[in-house]
């Protein structure tokens, strides 16, 4: 079975096309961005969809109370980022675009510290610093 990190690393690989092939189909006004995004996002939901009734992990019964309220805000937060990149990237230069997309690395690093209570550490502040002034430095 796979870890957490071979799992991280296979989705920032993943990701890392993303932006590329999404770039190329909408490059010149080929296919709008938000065609692209529903033949990418509909490929995902299949995906999703196989992987938990394969894995078992379809359960309804337990689907309720905060955590239904929960998954349903995570729809609607994925639907902001996705629909914001999307369009992003069919307006601007992914070089710009991306690294700033990127920040979401920051962005949910602060509510794990200040929500969820994870453990904060110089170090870890220090990343989320360098990340911001990295993605300036890329963008700009």
């Amino acid at each position: 079975m796979l870890g957490y990190i071979t799992w991280a690393f296979i989705a920032m690989v993943g990701y890392s096309f993303v932006f590329i092939f999404a770039k190329l189909a909408m490059d010149g006004g080929r296919i709008s961005p938000y065609t692209v995004m529903s033949v990418s996002v509909a490929i995902v939901a299949v995906a999703s969809l196989a992987v938990t009734l394969l894995t078992g992990e379809w359960r309804l019964d337990s689907y309720r109370g905060q955590a239904a309220l929960m998954t349903y805000l995570t729809g609607v937060a994925l639907t902001l980022a996705v629909v914001g990149y999307f369009t992003a990237l069919s307006k601007g230069p992914a070089s710009v675009v991306v690294p700033i997309y990127g920040l979401f690395i920051a962005g949910g690093a602060i509510p794990g510290i200040l929500i969820l209570g994870e453990a904060v550490t110089a170090k870890k502040l220090l990343g989320i610093g360098f990340a911001c002034v990295s993605v300036i430095l890329i963008a700009t």
